[in-house]
């Protein structure tokens, strides 16, 4: 045996019992297989949004593109306030109309969530543009970028509502694919026909190639839904139960809306301190960081109907199982990652250009605040989908403003590492809380250590 298998042996064999001791468990194998997948189109995706992103900051330069990640940042966030939760509740109502069989109900809801995302986005949008119009002096040289993201708006919000339905209904490669594969790839290759013309691209031509992507990933994705559910479900006339939908959605549009708010309040408030420059270094840095994010994500994405299905079915044991499985599967992996990140930092950021590098302590921030969150695994989801979500609101609206105070405060003292600063300080106080009443609600720990599992 060679000095390199003596060292890699022990590693590989801690991998496979890991796996052997969660594996055998047919929730958590479901997960495990399907988190692979998910995890894979999220990496491919993730690289083509990186790579672009490293292109857009070159082919931009630094003030065009702090430009556009700061409309696109804005878009980001009004998308879900203005779906009024449905992309949420999507997956909360459609796989137990599937699984009961309640077709009617369950057409019901797919054209009436449709109907109001699609109504809601739009009228968002025309109020947004209408606003920008009336005081454009304020919006300085945010003005006409901001009018074409608003455009998009509309179009990102109906896409985010098939991505939901495609998860709801399992269909994993159609939920991704379009969003992170296909939109990434022909808004790259609309900026790069125009530098390989000749063109010197700016904010709103990136932003006009994002319209052009979320049309035809829209018009694809669609289709396929569309073709999907007329496949898997009789053909019946709908049955509507609107109170019910909104009363549960509007909780979740609420939680969406803060989320949004205490993920990505940081580049709103670095947009309006200090100079668009500042903005593309912080996004780039926050970016190469938030890689780590898409090993949370991917397991959250197979986890969370099976949390509402063992609450329903199964034990307090067979919870407390199942949690400590999913947040081992997405502890290790982003800590591993996290690690690897940090080494590769500065060469990572001088990818943007030499400027970018001066964001190295923000990155290394970053990864700190999302392998915290890492640990308590996902607290906010188990809340939500076992009929408590309305702590979770409470909670992150609390967090949301804290955010928002610790931002105003310290970015002028620390710059763009004091908004990375004061982001995960919010967001890891807001995850201790829900980590607290998970304990309290369930009786279950969602902490990595079984050092959590001391009474609360």
């Amino acid at each position: 045996m060679s000095a390199t298998d003596a060292t890699l042996r022990p590693g590989v064999a801690g991998l496979r019992r890991l796996i052997g001791r969660f594996m055998p468990d047919r929730d958590l194998g479901a997960v495990f297989k399907g988190a692979t997948q998910v995890f894979a189109i999220r990496l491919a995706g993730a690289a083509l949004a990186y790579v672009s992103m490293i292109f857009l900051a070159r082919w931009l330069g630094a003030f065009q593109f702090g430009i556009y990640a700061y409309v696109w940042v804005g878009i980001v966030i009004l998308g879900p306030p203005l779906s009024l939760g449905y992309a949420s509740s999507a997956l909360r109502f459609l796989p137990d109309y599937l699984a009961r069989g309640k077709w009617r109900r369950l057409y019901g809801y797919l054209r009436e969530s449709f109907v109001v995302v699609a109504v809601t986005s739009t009228a968002g949008a025309l109020l947004g543009a209408l606003l920008v119009w009336t005081f454009h002096d304020l919006a300085g040289p945010y003005y006409v970028p901001f009018l074409i993201g608003l455009l998009c708006l509309p179009l990102a919000t109906v896409l985010n509502q098939c991505e939901a339905t495609a998860r709801a209904f399992g269909w994993v490669h159609l939920a991704y694919i379009p969003g992170y594969i296909a939109r990434p790839i022909f808004s790259i290759a609309v900026v790069g026909a125009l530098v390989w013309r000749g063109t010197m691209p700016n904010a709103a031509d990136a932003l006009w190639a994002i319209v052009g992507a979320c049309i035809v990933a829209g018009i694809v994705q669609a289709a396929a839904v569309i073709s999907g559910i007329r496949a898997r479900v009789p053909a019946t006339r709908p049955a509507y139960h609107t109170r019910h939908w909104a009363a549960i959605s509007v909780s979740f549009v609420m939680i969406d809306g803060f989320r949004m708010l205490l993920e990505n309040a940081d580049i709103l408030m670095i947009g309006r301190l200090l100079e668009p420059h500042s903005v593309a270094i912080y996004f780039a840095a926050a970016r190469t960081a938030g890689l780590i994010a898409f090993i949370y994500f991917a397991v959250v994405a197979l986890a969370v109907p099976k949390f509402s299905k063992i609450h329903i079915t199964g034990t307090r044991a067979e919870m407390q199982k199942f949690v400590s499985g999913v947040i081992q599967l997405m502890f290790w992996p982003s800590l591993a990652t996290a690690i690897v990140l940090a080494g590769l930092g500065p060469f990572a950021l001088s990818l943007f250009g030499a400027d970018f590098t001066s964001g190295y302590p923000t990155l290394l921030v970053v990864l700190a605040g999302l392998v915290v969150r890492a640990s308590m695994g996902p607290v906010e989801y188990l809340l939500n989908m076992t009929g408590h979500h309305r702590d979770t609101m409470r909670v992150y609206g609390v967090a949301a403003v804290a955010n928002i105070g610790l931002n105003l405060l310290l970015i002028p003292w620390a710059g763009i590492a004091g908004a990375a600063i004061s982001t995960y300080i919010a967001i890891a106080g807001g995850n201790l809380w829900l980590y607290v009443l998970v304990r309290r609600r369930l009786g279950v720990s969602a902490f990595v250590f079984p050092i959590a599992n001391a009474r609360i």
